[in-house]
């Protein structure tokens, strides 16, 4: 994932966490905001995930989902994607389909995923043929 995708600032952390729209699964945390700038995305790996080479496994896993996916995001938005202890274990299209509910769930797939990426991310029917607002 490009640089310029990356939230690093732990100010927009912060004020994610305290106004940000949350929604979760038992692999992971989505919380997003809207923001006046382009889109950017911050990745949370705690030590309840694993030691040191589990946790970098899943934040690389993670950037990869939302890098293919990001043609298909709301612009003006930013997003903090939290891993929990369940995703240490899961496979790449575990991950990828519990990234990719959280954020229909949420409303903020605004085009239709088309089925190259679909097919990378070894994502189901259910998210290629899912409506989008």
């Amino acid at each position: 994932m490009q640089r310029r995708y990356r939230l690093k600032s732990g100010r927009v952390f912060d004020y994610l966490h305290r106004k940000g729209v949350s929604s979760a699964n038992k692999r992971l945390v989505l919380v997003h905001a809207p923001s006046k700038y382009p889109l950017k995305v911050g990745f949370i790996v705690s030590k309840k995930v694993g030691k040191a080479v589990v946790r970098n496994k899943v934040r690389r896993r993670l950037r990869e989902i939302f890098r293919a996916l990001i043609p298909f995001l709301d612009e003006n938005r930013n997003y903090i994607i939290i891993a929990r202890a369940e995703s240490a274990n899961s496979t790449f299209a575990q991950l990828a389909g519990s990234l990719t509910s959280l954020l229909q769930r949420s409303k903020l797939i605004v085009k239709t995923i088309d089925a190259e990426t679909a097919t990378k991310l070894s994502l189901d029917e259910k998210f290629i043929n899912a409506n989008v607002n």
